[in-house]
């Protein structure tokens, strides 16, 4: 039976969508949030007007440096998937211009293969998001209340320094914990 390359690639959108949902949803919008409220501390009275950038620049770190590495696992997936289309359109076609119908059938199936691995590929990709965004999470439930990070155990005491800076002491962030459950399977 062949599968449609279409409806494989639709299925794969879908699942990267998803991902990209729940990546937003519950890791960067309390990174982001967090972020946000630490970076209002820095246009409190009396706050230094001279500091104000270089302090919203510290407490939107995380974020911006957690939102550079969804992108890079985002793209890492993308190449993959090129790379895997190529490779079945050199092994298939190879310099031949001519494309007989069973050359298509087989590119398809080749192609579908290739969704199908990289959909396969989901779950780790978001486990590993998770593993290494953790420990910028916020450590109030505040922001984590809902989300696949919310059954972590408390967070251990703040590492002094990781946002040192900010007025108030605010920003301290909690050191990673020991691990992450398991994430849903995306593919079903």
């Amino acid at each position: 039976a062949v599968v449609s390359t279409q409806s494989t690639g639709e299925k794969l959108q879908a699942e990267v969508n998803q991902a990209t949902e729940k990546i937003e949803d519950e890791i960067m919008a309390p990174i982001q949030g967090y972020g946000y409220k630490n970076a209002s501390a820095c246009f409190q009275r009396g706050a230094p007007k001279s500091n104000r950038q270089a302090c919203v620049e510290r407490a939107m770190g995380p974020a911006s440096q957690a939102s550079s590495y969804v992108q890079q696992e985002m793209n890492m997936i993308s190449e993959r998937l090129n790379r895997c289309a190529q490779t079945c359109q050199d092994d298939i076609y190879g310099f031949s211009s001519n494309k007989t119908p069973e050359q298509q059938s087989q590119m398809e199936q080749c192609t579908s293969a290739c969704a199908s691995k990289c959909s396969a590929a989901l779950p780790e990709m978001m486990s590993r998001i998770v593993n290494t965004l953790k420990p910028l999470m916020p450590p109030s439930s505040e922001f984590t209340q809902g989300t696949i990070l919310a059954e972590s155990p408390p967070p251990p005491p703040a590492m002094p320094g990781v946002m040192s800076g900010l007025p108030g002491g605010l920003g301290s962030l909690p050191p990673p914990p020991g691990g992450v459950g398991s994430l849903p399977n995306l593919g079903s």
